[in-house]
Order: C-alpha cells, then sequence, then structure tokens
C-alpha cells in the first residue's frame, strides 16, 4: 500500500503542476479549475498523504490489488474532483425538470454506496443481506444525507460529510469488531470517554476491505459534490430560507417518526441478543444501531402499577420469612451478625474467567489452578453474567443493585443511560447500616460515569486512578494485587465496619501488546493454532489467581472479621472463537451462547459463619442475586426485594441474565419466551418487581454528567 499510495500521490501533485502551468495540451486536465474544485480535489490529496504516513507505519495489512484500486481510486477522484465546477454547470444546464432529478438521483446512488462502503469493512456476510434492514439503512442514510444537502444550500458539500461521517462509524464498526468481536452498541456512544481511556492496547490495522470501502466513499463524495449548481436568482434570500425549510421538516418528520414508529416491529428489525453481531451482518450497522437506541425506554410490564407492585413484594417477603427466612441456619447467622458486624469486600476482577471450559482448550489448560483447587469457600462457582468481552458496567449494576439486564434490552448501559438516584442497591444499604462505604477503580473516574453514579448510590468515597500512584502494573494497567493491597489498608484505617467495591483493571483487552514478560506467558497449542492474543489473556489470568491467594492468606490473618465477595465481570471477546470451535454438540444454540457469558465467583469469610459450612461444594449463580445470597449467607439485613429474588431463586427461578432464564430442571429459555410454565411466571413477577425497584417514581435519564431529567424524545 505505501509504494502505490505514494506512487497515486506523486501522480496527483504532477497533475496540480500541469494544472497550474496551464499546460493546454493535457486535455483530461482543465484550465484555472475554481477554488471549490481545487477544494474537492485537495481533499483527496491529504486523504492519499494520510495513507502514505500510514502504510509507512505498517498499519496497513491490504492484498497488493486493493492497495492498488485503492490508491489509484483516490487519485482519480483528485483528478475529477478539478472538473468539478464545470460538470456541475452543465449539469445546471439542462432543461427542467432535469437537473431537480438529477440531484434527487445522485443523492439516492451515494446513499446506496456509502450504505455499501460503511457495511464492506466488517460485515462478511453482505450478500446475505435481510431487504427489510438493507432498505432501513439506505434510507436512514439517504435522509441523513439529504438534510445536510439543503443545511449547506445544495452544494454537495452536506452530503459529503455526511458520507465521510458515515464512513468514519463504519470504520470504528470494523475496529470494534476486530478487537471485541462485537459491534458497536447504542450505549457506546454514551460511553467514548471510556473507551478513549483504553484504547491504547490495541493496534488499528487497516484490511483490503477497510482500504476498498474508503476508496468507494471517496466516490461517493465525488458523486455528491457533482450535484448541479442551483441557479442565480435575485431572490436568493428566499431561496436559501427555502432550503432551510426543507431541512428541519425533515428533521421535524424523523422526530415524529422515532417516537411513533416501533423500528423493530413496523420494519422488521429483528436483533438477536445472543449474537449481535449476527443482527448486524443481516440488518446492517445503522438499522440496528438505530433500533437499539429506541431500546433505551424500558418496557413496562402489563397493566403495571405501583400498588400491585408492592403487593407482591409484600407476598414474596413474607414468604421468604416463612421459609428460607425461618430456617436455623438463617436465624443463626443473624444472631451472629448482631453480635459483630463483619466488613464486606466485593472485588469485581475484570475478564476474569476460566476458560478451561473449553474443552480445556483442547488438552492444553487446566484453569486458574489456586482458584479451581479452593475448598475454604461459603459459595463458589460458576457465574452468569449478561456481558460479554465488554460492558464490565453491567455486572457491576447487576450486583450492587440486584436488578437484571433481562429486562433492560440489549445494548443499553443503566450507568450511562438512566439516573441511579434513590434507586435501591448495596452502598445504600451498608450505608444504612453504619457502613464505611468506598469504591475503588484504578483508572479514570469518569469511565462509565462511575464519578457521576457512586456518590448518588451512596458511595462514601471513590479511589480511583490518582489514588494509585507508584502502583505495580502490567502492560501499563494497575495490577490486582495493588488494589488489594489498598483495600488492606482500608480495612486497618478504621475500625468501623466497611464495603469496599473493588473494580479491577489488570486483565483489561487487547491482549496483543506483547510487554509481558516471557517468563509470565506460556505458548499454547490449540488445534495447530498458536493465537498469542490467548497466551498473553491466560498469562493475565494466573496472575491474579496468585494475587488472589495472596489477599485471602491476608484477609485470613486479619484481627477482625471480613465477607469476600469475588466475581469475574465477563469472559474475554477472544473466547467466542474457542466456544464456537471446540464446543460443537450443545443440544441449542441458548445452551451454547449461555456458555460464553459465564465467569467465576467466590464467597469467602475469615470467619466461621453460624450456619453455614465451607464444605467445598460448588453451585451455579447468577449476577443478579449474588449480593442477595451473600447476605443471607452471613446473616445480614434484607430488603423485601432480595427477600423476593431468594425465593425465586430457590423456587425455579435459578438463573437469569440478558440472553435467558434456566428452570429447577436445568433447561433454559429465550429470556422474552412466552412458554407458560413455573420459570416464566416468576420471571414475569420478578420484572414487574424489578420496574417498581427502578422506575417507581418515573423514568430519570442521564442528561450529562451530573445532570438527570427527561431527555426529549424519550417521553414515557
Amino acid at each position: 500500500m505505501l509504494v502505490t499510495s505514494l506512487i497515486a500521490l506523486v501522480a496527483v501533485v504532477a497533475c496540480y503542476t500541469v494544472t497550474v502551468r496551464k499546460a493546454g495540451s493535457v486535455r483530461w486536465l482543465p484550465e484555472s479549475p475554481k477554488r471549490s474544485s481545487w477544494a474537492w480535489s485537495i481533499f483527496f490529496a491529504v486523504l492519499l498523504a494520510f495513507f502514505v504516513c500510514y502504510s509507512a507505519a505498517g498499519l496497513v495489512e491490504a492484498d497488493v490489488p486493493s492497495s492498488i484500486v485503492g490508491a489509484f481510486a483516490l487519485a482519480a477522484c483528485a483528478v475529477v474532483e478539478l472538473w468539478n465546477d464545470r460538470i456541475r454547470a452543465r449539469f445546471a444546464g439542462l432543461a427542467r425538470p432535469l437537473p431537480a432529478l438529477v440531484e434527487a438521483v445522485i443523492l439516492l446512488v451515494g446513499a446506496y454506496l456509502a450504505f455499501v462502503a460503511i457495511e464492506l469493512p466488517s460485515n462478511p456476510y453482505m450478500t446475505g443481506f435481510w431487504w427489510e434492514g438493507l432498505v432501513f439503512e439506505v434510507a436512514i442514510i439517504l435522509i441523513v444525507m439529504t438534510v445536510l444537502h439543503f443545511l449547506f444550500q445544495r452544494s454537495g458539500l452536506g452530503a459529503a460529510i455526511a458520507a465521510v461521517l458515515f464512513e468514519i462509524a463504519g470504520l470504528a464498526e470494523y475496529f470494534v469488531v476486530t478487537f471485541k468481536d462485537a459491534p458497536i452498541m447504542a450505549s457506546d456512544i454514551l460511553a467514548l470517554g471510556t473507551a478513549a481511556t483504553v484504547a491504547g492496547g490495541y493496534t488499528y490495522s487497516l484490511s483490503s476491505n477497510a482500504i476498498l470501502s474508503v476508496a468507494l466513499i471517496g466516490a461517493v463524495v465525488v458523486i455528491v459534490s457533482l450535484t448541479p449548481a442551483p441557479r442565480r436568482s435575485e431572490r436568493r434570500g428566499r431561496a436559501v430560507a427555502a432550503n432551510l425549510g426543507v431541512s428541519v421538516a425533515l428533521v421535524a418528520a424523523c422526530a415524529v417518526g422515532y417516537n411513533t414508529i416501533d423500528f423493530a416491529r413496523d420494519f422488521n428489525i429483528i436483533f438477536n441478543a445472543w449474537i449481535p453481531l449476527t443482527s448486524y451482518y443481516r440488518e446492517g450497522f445503522v438499522s440496528s444501531f438505530v433500533t437499539q437506541v429506541q431500546s433505551f425506554r424500558p418496557t413496562k410490564p402489563d397493566d403495571y402499577s405501583n400498588e400491585e407492585a408492592e403487593s407482591k413484594l409484600a407476598d414474596y417477603a413474607s414468604q421468604y420469612d416463612e421459609t428460607l427466612g425461618a430456617q436455623e441456619s438463617r436465624q443463626a447467622a443473624v444472631t451472629q451478625w448482631n453480635e459483630e458486624q463483619p466488613c464486606v469486600v466485593a472485588v469485581m476482577n475484570e475478564s476474569f474467567s476460566d476458560l478451561s471450559i473449553y474443552d480445556d482448550l483442547a488438552g492444553t489448560y487446566e484453569g486458574p489452578q489456586w482458584f479451581n483447587s479452593f475448598d475454604g469457600a461459603l459459595a463458589k462457582g460458576t457465574l452468569y453474567v449478561s456481558p460479554y468481552g465488554g460492558g464490565t458496567c453491567n455486572s457491576e449494576w447487576e450486583f450492587l443493585t440486584g436488578s437484571s439486564m433481562g429486562f433492560m434490552g440489549s445494548g443499553v448501559y443503566p450507568y450511562m443511560v438512566y439516573n441511579m438516584e434513590g434507586v435501591e442497591n448495596l452502598a445504600a444499604t451498608f450505608k444504612q447500616m453504619g457502613y464505611t462505604t468506598t469504591a475503588m477503580h484504578p483508572n479514570l473516574a469518569t469511565n462509565w460515569y462511575r464519578n457521576v453514579v457512586y456518590p448518588t448510590m451512596g458511595f462514601d468515597q471513590f479511589l480511583d486512578i490518582s489514588d494509585f500512584t507508584g502502583a505495580e502494573r502490567y502492560r501499563n494497567m494497575v495490577s490486582d494485587k495493588a488494589t488489594y493491597d489498598k483495600i488492606i489498608e482500608q480495612l486497618k484505617s478504621d475500625d468501623a465496619p466497611q464495603f469496599i467495591f473493588d473494580v479491577t483493571m489488570q486483565n483489561h483487552g487487547g491482549y496483543d501488546t506483547g510487554v509481558l514478560s516471557p517468563d509470565l506467558v506460556t505458548q499454547r497449542t490449540v488445534v495447530d493454532y498458536d493465537n498469542p492474543r490467548l497466551d498473553e489473556y491466560l498469562a493475565l489470568i494466573d496472575i491474579s489467581d496468585r494475587a488472589l491467594e495472596e489477599f485471602v492468606e491476608e484477609l485470613s490473618e486479619l484481627n477482625r472479621p471480613v465477607v469476600l465477595v469475588f466475581f469475574g465481570d465477563h469472559q474475554p471477546s477472544i473466547a467466542s472463537y474457542y466456544n464456537n470451535w471446540l464446543m460443537t454438540n450443545d443440544p441449542d444454540e441458548l445452551t451454547h451462547e449461555e456458555r460464553a457469558r459465564t465467569t467465576d465467583y467466590l464467597i469467602y469469610a475469615n470467619y466461621d459463619v453460624a450456619g453455614t459450612p465451607t464444605t467445598g461444594e460448588t453451585s451455579d449463580k447468577s449476577t443478579n442475586y449474588l449480593a442477595a445470597d451473600m447476605l443471607n449467607m452471613v446473616g445480614a439485613p434484607l430488603t423485601d426485594y432480595q427477600k423476593a429474588e431468594l425465593v425465586m431463586q430457590s423456587t425455579n427461578l435459578p438463573l437469569l441474565n440478558l440472553l435467558g432464564y434456566q428452570d429447577s430442571h436445568g433447561t433454559w429459555y429465550p429470556i422474552d419466551s412466552k412458554d407458560k410454565n413455573g420459570a416464566q411466571l416468576l420471571r414475569n413477577d420478578l420484572q414487574y418487581l424489578q420496574y417498581h425497584q427502578l422506575f417507581a417514581n418515573g423514568v430519570n435519564y442521564q442528561t450529562g454528567a451530573g445532570y438527570s431529567g427527561t431527555v426529549w424524545g424519550r417521553l414515557q
């Protein structure tokens, strides 16, 4: 790509030189192009110069034919644009209504080609596109291009800007899919600041399709730039007002359509929460993304009322008091808790999971050794989570609030979308019990709006990256051990009961840095395939495993009671390769996909908890139940909502996450299943109670850092 781009750039500069010197013998170059034509042309020359620099940095991995086509297509665009003013004038001189017809055709063709360009880098199944998604996506692109086209007075610049912005979004989608094996979700736009802080661990290489995509969007820019020039009129002011009026009218119509049309239902844009990429492949990036935006509005259960929710809540709380709450083990734990309240430490460990669940990675991996062998826990086992490959804050939200992403919609990050003030959560519960509450995350406090969310939840203090100066690091990420040392320091510094919530950073993707010490990394060949990213990830998990062992030993030596809840937030994105490659005998797709939504958890106490022996047995849990389970084991007070969850979990709804729910017989059902069974009735009740838990006083949205309110266009 470097050579072809450099040759193309030199050719373009040579054409500029000939044009400036007015060498009339070169007929395919115009004499004295206007400044607007020069501006259009130089845009492509700058783009070629960018590719020269990008290629020189070794960041282009395109094949030779794609490199040649991409470079010389951009060079051709640069030359064609030198004729821009003449071609536009020729179109404008056509008999009416031909100029208007040419303008409409140019916008339509430009929209379709832009659609192809933005899908090309990341969508390998474009021939299998669903017509509904294709038409909807092209329509969205056409509307945006038309709005900007009229806003910029039909000069072609507005439509070109729209095309370039869509291309940037398409390339961003390409990088995200490459790094995370997952598409850009609607809420990712709200989390751009968070994404920016962790973007340095990836290599941004352009593939052949990405190069061809840029070349194609260049053609789109040329096409829309040739829009017939509006005829000069003495009523210039009226023409400007008319163009602005068309632009405003289109925006208003889109706003009305957004609030009155259900894209998923009316346009049959179906989103597959199990494998989001499949939806993007068949429905399109833009159409899937826009449809998800509508999911920000939470679904209210049928016939919902606060009075009915409170009645259900009271009924479930009574059931708990008469059954689980009346058991001798629970009563013994309550008595013990009332005598001395232990400190509670929760560690949500970044990407901690056991990939040996994938057929031991063809016999090459046995999992985190200490974690798997430890038999001194109150509870331990597999944790079913909602996120995969990213979306840390959703596991965090499920744990702290006891709510499930299964009822929130795929692509939603509650921290970013909803105002959490007044929402019942673990920090607020401990604060009401007189605990000192501390949140800890060794990165920017603004990640996932934590600097806004944590104070509203009831955390007294938030230790962020500024509190870890000089801390031990791996790949420039603060180590797990450094956060554990900080926890021990906090526990020793205050004799009052404490609740500490630690969100670690050490194991964050990407895993292609290659900067870990070689003595820490073991190369594993899985079915004749060497994957350095897998090796780096597993090395980090080994480091986490050893740090956790040391942390538990330190807790065991503390002269005060401490309860530890440890869990992984999600699997790394590389795990899906091995799930699809090595695990081929699952009874159904949901069971297969649920495996990729598992991590590990551990509940440990450094003292003998009355009524709960440490047998070393394992059990499956889901993140929304985890806090209630821990509080129930150690005898802590429970809210009515937590009591309701414990009743449901113990009867016929043991597991629940974004994809589905499981009944007491181990059968999985899609989260929106309409099957009439006992588990489905409990699932409906839990959704009813969760809506009350979160939105009993109305739906309040985040409108920016530190602000909340009703966002226009999201009215209930």
